[in-house]
């Protein structure tokens, strides 16, 4: 197959650059954190993570993205069946049975899981020929939603399977919902949310109460965020400098190299470096906002869409609970945080939205 030249003359170098700089500032900050520097340690892990993830992201740029969307039916059966598979034969990290071990590597498929309901959802919904959603199509997208979130909810991730609802939300609102659905949903919701905190389990609540009081449980719950804030503090204006910030070296951050590696560039990198990363997050997110905008079909405007959801609303609730505004929800920071399966799954919603991109004025 050869490559059309006025989609080869598309591609997004500031884009793609953008990607690479945020995988190479959580690549330092990795570095920073963890000890060693061999293939089998974090940082030679992150790095192969990183390759493994740019060939996934050229190989969804050079096909169509309509022959993905073909069979993204089929894709989307097989990954609910590798969840299910999860469950039986599934490996448990941190009381969470969310991990599939092919031996020389594991990982999680509801992070890629989630690449695949946005394709599907976004294929469901560009086929509705009308200008607005009826109940039913409300119904049936919630469903293709609900059923690998609640199998995800069932390995024990809670944080994960709650990233599921912005991808709903979010093109459910691109397909056009009616404003008597929108005011169902915010009652259903306040409805729900009473019947939700019983079903939490008492360190998830305690997780919630912490950001209400967090002097409540300075040694406990209140830990964490705790000192994420004290690193974010006192990194100043230009940071402490490689390798120099006392939370991050000393231990007394925890998963500083995953969940809290914003505290950490923070603190190395100062006011200056933690600003400079939000603005890579904010112009990635403008060229999402673009890539569906400017989309030739409404399946190729749904797909950027359906990725923005995503990332906005992990990099919103991962900063949030750095900053101890958020509940600690176990959610990655996109392209920085240590961990091939997030890394792969967001190179890989990347690699469909600039493949919109890319073909918005090829025939």
């Amino acid at each position: 197959m050869r490559l059309d030249r006025r989609m080869a003359l598309s591609f997004d170098w500031l884009w793609f650059l953008s990607l690479l700089l945020l995988s190479a500032a959580g690549l330092t900050a990795i570095w920073s954190t963890t000890q060693g520097t061999g293939l089998s340690d974090y940082l030679g892990r992150q790095a192969i993570y990183i390759c493994l993830s740019l060939l996934v992201f050229m190989v969804l740029l050079y096909f169509d993205y309509h022959v993905y969307s073909d069979y993204v039916s089929i894709a989307y059966l097989a990954g609910l069946l590798v969840l299910v598979l999860v469950l039986v034969i599934g490996r448990t990290v941190n009381a969470n049975r969310s991990w599939l071990s092919l031996g020389f590597f594991a990982f999680q498929p509801s992070e890629l899981m989630k690449v695949l309901v946005i394709c599907f959802l976004a294929k469901y919904y560009a086929e509705i020929d009308r200008d607005t959603l009826e109940v039913r199509d409300l119904v049936t997208g919630g469903l293709i939603t609900a059923i690998p979130m609640a199998l995800v909810m069932l390995q024990g991730d809670l944080g994960t399977a709650v990233t599921f609802l912005p991808i709903y939300a979010g093109l459910s609102f691109l397909g056009g919902l009616k404003r008597k659905h929108i005011l169902v949903l915010l009652l259903a919701t306040a409805v729900i949310l009473p019947a939700g905190w019983i079903m939490l389990k008492d360190y998830q609540k305690g997780r919630i109460q912490t950001v209400l009081n967090p002097s409540s449980d300075p040694q406990g719950m209140g830990y964490q965020p705790k000192q994420s804030k004290i690193a974010i503090g006192s990194g100043g204006f230009l940071g402490k400098g490689f390798k120099q910030g006392t939370q991050g070296q000393l231990g007394f951050l925890p998963a500083r190299h995953t969940d809290f590696v914003f505290a950490v560039i923070s603190e190395e990198r100062g006011f200056l470096g933690s600003i400079s990363l939000l603005g890579l997050f904010l112009f990635v997110l403008f060229r999402l906002l673009r890539a569906g905008r400017e989309a030739k079909d409404k399946i190729g405007a749904m797909i950027p869409m359906g990725v923005f959801s995503l990332f906005l609303f992990h990099v919103v609730i991962n900063a949030g609970m750095n900053m101890g505004l958020l509940p600690i929800a176990g959610i990655p920071l996109p392209f920085v945080s240590a961990g091939g399966s997030s890394l792969l799954s967001f190179f890989a919603g990347m690699g469909l939205a600039m493949n919109v991109s890319m073909r918005r004025f090829v025939n």
